[in-house]
């Protein structure tokens, strides 16, 4: 699930290598929270949040195949983060 949140995210981003994706599970709910930097966070959400709309209704597609519950919430990253 993470691999496709990252390949959903990482085009939009001006250094895909700053992306940094946090998965916490609790049973069949996954919460993942992709820290993205602040110049390129309004890229992720998109006009009127159209764009993070979409990568959350294709990840819950493969969360249905699954059987589990997954929610994403993206955060901004202040400072750059190397991998």
């Amino acid at each position: 699930m993470e691999d496709l949140i990252r390949t959903l995210i990482e085009p939009l981003l001006s250094n895909p290598k700053s992306l940094k994706i946090d998965k916490i599970q609790e049973d069949t709910n996954i919460k993942f929270t992709a820290n993205v930097p602040k110049s390129d966070i309004a890229k992720v959400i998109g006009k009127e949040g159209k764009m993070i709309k979409s990568i959350k209704n294709l990840v819950k597609i493969r969360a249905i195949k699954e059987n589990v519950f997954v929610s994403i919430e993206v955060q901004e990253t202040t400072k750059p983060v190397h991998q």
